[in-house]
C-alpha cells in the first residue's frame, strides 16, 4: 500500500466513513441531556477538553519531545473521544448515555479544538522545518469536513432511516476496528526505522499521559460529588482518545507520517488500559446500576 494512497484516498475516505457510522449512533436526545443532565457532562467535557490538553502540554514539556513528537502528543491530546471509548464503557456497564452524550459533543466540537490545540502547539514547538504559520482556519475546515458533517449526515440517516441505522452498528464497528488495524500496522511498517529509534523516549510519554488522563478523569468528578459509575465513564472519555481521526489529521492534513506514530503505538496500548478498566468496572458494578437508557 503506498503512503500517497493511504494519505490521499483511503485514510479520509475511512474516516468520513467511521464518523458517519458513529453519527448513525446519535440522536437530538443525545444533546438535550445536556439540559437534563447537565451536571456530570460538564464536568466531563472540561476534562476532556480542558485538562486533557493541559495534560498533553504538560507531558510533552516534561519529557523534553522533540517539536515533531511534542505537537503529535498534543494532536492526540486535544482529539475526541471515538466508539472505541463506548465499547469500553458497554463492555464495563458504565453510563452509556453519558458516554454517547460526552462522545457526541466531543466529535462535533472537533473542528474547533484540534484547530486551536494544534496552532499553540506550533507556536510552541515551531522551530527549524516545523516553523510555519499553522493555518487555523483551513484546518478548521478540513478537519470540519472529515468529522462534523459525516457525523451529521450519519443522524440525518438514523432520523430518516432508524432500521438501517440500527442494523448497521454490527459491521460498522468491525470496520472501524479492522481500518484501524490495518493503518496501524501500515504505518508501523513504513516507519519502523523511526519506532525503533525514537519509541523507548517517546513511548513512555503517551503512556504516562494515558494514565494521568484517566487517573484525572475518574478523581476530578469524585471531588465534585459524581457517582462511582459516571466518575468511570468520564475517566474512560478522558483517557481513550480517537485515534483514527488523529493519524488522519497528521497524515492528510499535516502531511506528516512522524506525527502519526504516536497516535498508532497508542490506538494499540489504550485497548491495554481500556479494557484492563472494563474488567475493573464490570466487577464493581456487576448488574450495571445507574444505566441509562439511550434514546
Amino acid at each position: 500500500m503506498q503512503e500517497s494512497i493511504i494519505s490521499s484516498v483511503i485514510l479520509p475516505l475511512a474516516i468520513a466513513i467511521i464518523m458517519v457510522t458513529l453519527g448513525m449512533t446519535l440522536t437530538v436526545a443525545d444533546f438535550r441531556r445536556i439540559f437534563t443532565q447537565p451536571k456530570p457532562i460538564f464536568i466531563g467535557l472540561f476534562c476532556q477538553m480542558v485538562l486533557l490538553p493541559a495534560l498533553g502540554f504538560a507531558v510533552a514539556g516534561i519529557f523534553a519531545l522533540p517539536a515533531i513528537y511534542a505537537i503529535s502528543l498534543v494532536l492526540l491530546a486535544v482529539s475526541p473521544d471515538g466508539a472505541t471509548s463506548n465499547l469500553i464503557i458497554h463492555a464495563g456497564d458504565g453510563d452509556r448515555a453519558l458516554g454517547i452524550t460526552l462522545t457526541a459533543i466531543t466529535n462535533m466540537l472537533a473542528f474547533l479544538t484540534i484547530p486551536f490545540g494544534l496552532g499553540i502547539a506550533y507556536n510552541l514547538y515551531g522551530t527549524g522545518v516545523l516553523d510555519i504559520d499553522f493555518p487555523v482556519v483551513d484546518t478548521m475546515i478540513q478537519v470540519a469536513v472529515i468529522t462534523l458533517i459525516p457525523t451529521l449526515i450519519g443522524m440525518g440517516i438514523r432520523q430518516w432511516r432508524p432500521e438501517f441505522a440500527e442494523n448497521s452498528k454490527r459491521w460498522s464497528k468491525t470496520f472501524a476496528t479492522v481500518f484501524l488495524f490495518l493503518v496501524i500496522l501500515a504505518l508501523i511498517a513504513q516507519n519502523w526505522d523511526v519506532i525503533v529509534r525514537d519509541g523507548p523516549r517517546f513511548a513512555p510519554a503517551f503512556i504516562i499521559l494515558n494514565i494521568t488522563s484517566l487517573i484525572v478523569g475518574y478523581f476530578v468528578p469524585r471531588l465534585l460529588k459524581v457517582d462511582y459509575v459516571q466518575s468511570m465513564t468520564i475517566a474512560i472519555e478522558t483517557g481513550l482518545q480517537n485515534s483514527t481521526v488523529s493519524i488522519t489529521v497528521a497524515i492528510t492534513l499535516l502531511n506528516n507520517n512522524d506525527m502519526a506514530i504516536i497516535p498508532g503505538l497508542y490506538a494499540i496500548w489504550m485497548y491495554v488500559t481500556g479494557f484492563a478498566l472494563a474488567f475493573w468496572m464490570a466487577r464493581r458494578n456487576p448488574v450495571g446500576v445507574t444505566e441509562q437508557a439511550a434514546a
